[in-house]
């Protein structure tokens, strides 16, 4: 049953991410693929921190590998990365490596917090 739950999850994380990251990326690209990873790093740590372990496994799995391993996308933001550098934009790739990890690290330590309130 978690199983299905993880891909159920899955699919509306990747539905959601399509539609969020394009419509940003059709202004800043590749803005929109910082954006959902920040927001799934929040919504993780805030998820984290306000059930912890204590959710039942196919809820918890669902929605954190699921919807928002869904949602969230490391293999895009490192070929943004890298396409980005190979195109001659070094400061930009530079500047959507550090800002997508380090707006990462706050909004989940944000969600933690906020979680735990």
């Amino acid at each position: 049953m978690t199983i299905l739950w993880v891909a159920l999850g899955g699919a509306a994380g990747s539905a959601t991410r399509y539609l969020v990251s394009a419509a940003i990326n059709d202004r800043w690209d590749p803005w929109g693929t910082v954006a959902v990873n920040v927001v799934g790093s929040l919504a993780l740590g805030f998820l984290l921190g306000r059930w912890g372990l204590e959710v039942s496994a196919p809820a918890r799995l669902g929605l954190t590998v699921g919807v928002l391993g869904g949602f969230t996308t490391f293999s895009t933001f490192t070929m943004d990365v890298v396409g980005l550098w190979e195109s001659g934009q070094t400061t930009t790739s530079v500047a959507v490596a550090a800002i997508s990890v380090l707006l990462g690290i706050v909004a989940a330590v944000a969600g933690l917090a906020l979680g735990r309130t």
